[in-house]
């Protein structure tokens, strides 16, 4: 029953989101403070399950955490012949060619993906391909001559998406990575090319 219940209230707040979800109401600030609410990471625990609740403590479980997940290798023994996997008489030419063709590769790209430190998403890029396509092409061009400074487009920023409902350690938050879309497309645009 309970269920149920939750199941009308849920369909219920559908449909007012629909019908009011875009304006500036008392209905759209409370959603916003919710979701504000569940965002927020109130507290964690560390390693000996004591609940740490200052910002800087919450901050320096969190970067030691992914700091040691980051900087560990594991030695892992390989399988196979790699000799045998990849033949020596490839041709890797298309690898060194200039950047072309670079609309087919934004058009691919996902449309509901979330912005990146540029402000801009996919559908940005797609909407407005025509006025920015040049300032792109001239961008891959410094990017294939080895003149463009990637220090200002690959920055990103590292969010984290909780894996269970009411997490509490680090290890219950999956860490990401937000890049700038024409990072991405660059990125795309190379691995294509193999």
């Amino acid at each position: 029953m309970l269920h149920q219940k939750r199941l009308y209230w849920r369909q219920r707040r559908t449909i007012k989101w629909v019908k009011l979800g875009d304006e500036n109401t008392k209905f759209f600030h409370a959603n916003a403070s919710i979701t504000h609410r569940n965002n927020l990471i109130s507290s964690l625990l560390d390693a000996s399950d004591n609940a740490v609740f200052g910002h800087e403590q919450k901050a320096s479980l969190l970067w030691d955490d992914f700091k040691e997940r980051l900087g560990r290798s594991d030695n892992t023994v390989m399988c196979f012949d790699l000799s045998q996997l990849i033949s020596n008489n490839v041709d890797l030419s298309s690898l060194e060619s200039p950047i072309t063709m670079a609309e087919k590769v934004i058009t691919a790209l996902p449309s509901d993906k979330s912005l990146g430190l540029d402000g801009f998403d996919n559908e940005f890029f797609k909407k407005c391909w025509h006025i920015i396509k040049q300032d792109f092409y001239n961008l891959g061009a410094a990017f294939y001559n080895s003149n463009a400074c990637l220090q200002s487009i690959n920055g990103s920023f590292i969010t984290l998406i909780p894996k269970i409902d009411s997490p509490s350690r680090v290890a219950d938050n999956r860490p990401i990575s937000l890049l700038n879309t024409s990072i991405k497309a660059l990125n795309k645009i190379l691995a294509n090319r193999w």
